[in-house]
């Protein structure tokens, strides 16, 4: 995309914009509360928001949503942690997103919880999206 630009000495040039493609990762299996995404070995990953839909089933336990930046040593490089828990037998939307405050309860089944801003992953660093309580794994369905 190109612009013209009026520099400090009045000249006016053609400036190139270039936007990185923008592109959204699904990963809707059911039964599984535990999602990871590599980064592949060309590319480098802006993490910009992260939308979790979790059912959880009627197992018994509080559900703690987790989002972690693990590096190519299998390093833990920063963690974001939704602000509550989530019980047996309902469906909460987890909204990851930067600039915001972590809400610690929540309000008509959504919750937003807050992420760093310019959080970037580099070729072999793996998003983790998991119920780190790892309650009902394979009875509970996350869509990420």
């Amino acid at each position: 995309m190109a612009a013209n630009q009026v520099l400090e000495s009045g000249f006016i040039s053609n400036a190139v914009v270039i936007v990185p493609p923008i592109v959204s990762i699904f990963d809707a299996a059911a039964n599984d509360s535990d999602k990871s995404f590599v980064v592949e070995g060309n590319e480098l990953w802006k993490l910009n928001f992260v939308h979790v839909i979790y059912v959880s089933s009627a197992d018994v336990g509080n559900r703690i949503v987790t989002i972690q930046v693990i590096d190519e040593d299998s390093n833990v490089i920063i963690d974001f942690v939704a602000g509550a828990v989530q019980a047996a037998g309902v469906t909460v939307h987890y909204k990851f997103m930067q600039g915001l405050l972590r809400e610690t309860s929540v309000v008509n089944g959504e919750i937003i919880a807050a992420l760093a801003a310019d959080t970037y992953l580099k070729a072999g660093y793996t998003l983790r999206v998991f119920d780190s309580a790892a309650i009902a794994a394979a009875a509970d369905d996350m869509t990420v």
